[in-house]
Order: structure tokens, then C-alpha cells, then sequence
């Protein structure tokens, strides 16, 4: 999905909860507003206490790996429902982000396609979405031959050892990465920033202006906003000639 993609479906996005909140955003409440989402806040967030939550309450899902291992954050979808799971341990910028990247997990991975395969297959596929069934084999080739998943998947947060991953925008979770920081810190709205009197000429000067505005503007954690600073500024055209030239 490219830039332009990205930023119109945070624009619907908006648009659809009828608000336009200032900064830093708090996603947590618009998410809870509109989707029928939960957050759970657990220190140190290990896997496999997500798979005894799961197992409690009935689900037939769960995440493979060690059960010690620490995550950023995980999406559970059971039933209409979803959990989003947060590492209480966290600093707020980091929470605020993974809340942020698992509610664009839920929009696009489970809601939307749980939506397009009860208008293809029919009501009795809930049984199938919800965990309670596996599909017939029959359910199996419509769901196939109609493109739409009827399993049941959940999305984990990885913690990367240090920084961000050089996979960032480049793996499987880039959708939801890219919704997550157009949603708490559009490039607009950044561009707009960047237009002002008082910023900075020259891409190295640019690039940290954005970068501390990142963080004390728009509440990103530290750990993303110089990759999502210099993402832009090329977007942008950044460096330009005269800046290759000069900034040597």
C-alpha cells in the first residue's frame, strides 16, 4: 500500500469518528469508540500468558514460540470481538504506538476481511470466524474461490533488540506500521510543520527538527522517530542537490 493510500484511509478514518483530535493523539479512545475492542495493560507481556488468557476463555487460537518472551504487543480476535494487549512495562510514546499498530491490525486483518466473508459465505461462517468449527472442506474452496481468509489469526508485536527493525517498512506488518504513524502523526500535518518560519534549512538540520518534533509534538516513542523522520523528508525530496553538495 503506498503513501497516498496509507493517508487517505487515515483521512476516512477520521472522518468516520467525525473528530479531528489534537496531538498527541490517544488512539486507544477512538479505537474503543468505534470497533469493539478491549486493551489489556500486562507487564512485560509474556506470550505465554496471552495463551493461558486465550485458553480461559475458550479460544481455540493461540501464539507459537516461547512462552517467556517478551512482547511489544499482540491483537486477540475472538468471536466479534477483540483484545489488544499492551506492555504495561512500556513508556507511554511506546504503548501509545502499539495501541495504534494493532488497531490498524484489527481494521484491515480481521475486521474488514470478517465483514467480506460473512457477505460471501454467509451467517453460518461465523461459527468458522469465531473459533468454534473448523471449516468443511466445502467452506474451504468458497472461502478460496470467493479470496477471503476464514481462519483465525492474531498479530504479535515483536521487541526488537535495539531501534527498529531494517524490515520496518519492508515486512509483512508494513501496513499496519504505516496506518499506526499516519494515524498519530500525519505527514501532512508534519509537512505543514516543516513549512513553518521557523524550520530549518539543510536536510541534517530538517531531519532533527522533525525528528524532536516527533517526540514533543506528536508523542512518538524514540525509538521510531528518526527512521519515520527521514522516511518523510525523501517522500518529500529530501536532500536535495544542494544539499548532497554542501552537507558532504
Amino acid at each position: 500500500m503506498n503513501s497516498i493510500s496509507i493517508e487517505n484511509t487515515a483521512l476516512e478514518f477520521w472522518e468516520w469518528v467525525e473528530a479531528s483530535p489534537p496531538f498527541p493523539r490517544n488512539m486507544e479512545d477512538w479505537f474503543l469508540y468505534i470497533f469493539p475492542l478491549d486493551v489489556e495493560r500486562v507487564p512485560d507481556l509474556p506470550i505465554g500468558q496471552i495463551n493461558a488468557w486465550a485458553q480461559a476463555t475458550g479460544s481455540s487460537y493461540h501464539f507459537h514460540g516461547d512462552k517467556r518472551r517478551r512482547l511489544r504487543g499482540c491483537i486477540f480476535p475472538r468471536r466479534n470481538l477483540g483484545t489488544i494487549f499492551v506492555d504495561a512495562s512500556d513508556p507511554l510514546e511506546e504503548q501509545r504506538l502499539t495501541i495504534a499498530h494493532e488497531g490498524a491490525h484489527f481494521l484491515y486483518d480481521y475486521h474488514l476481511p470478517r465483514k467480506r466473508a460473512i457477505e460471501a459465505l454467509g451467517e453460518d461462517i461465523r461459527e468458522v470466524l469465531d473459533g468454534m468449527r473448523a471449516p468443511t472442506r466445502e467452506e474451504r474452496l468458497d472461502g478460496v474461490l470467493a479470496n477471503v481468509h476464514i481462519g483465525i489469526k492474531g498479530h504479535l508485536m515483536e521487541r526488537p533488540d535495539e531501534g527498529v527493525p531494517t524490515n520496518f517498512i519492508l515486512d509483512a506488518e508494513d501496513r499496519a506500521d504505516r496506518l499506526a504513524l499516519e494515524l498519530l502523526a500525519p505527514a501532512a500535518s508534519l509537512r505543514e510543520r516543516m513549512q513553518q518560519t521557523n524550520a530549518p534549512t539543510g536536510y541534517r538540520a530538517r531531519l532533527a527538527f522533525l525528528t524532536t518534533a516527533l517526540y514533543t509534538e506528536y508523542g512518538l516513542p524514540q525509538s521510531i522517530n528518526a527512521f519515520y523522520a527521514e522516511m518523510l523528508l525523501h517522500q518529500w525530496g529530501e536532500p536535495t542537490f544542494r544539499d548532497w553538495l554542501f552537507e558532504r
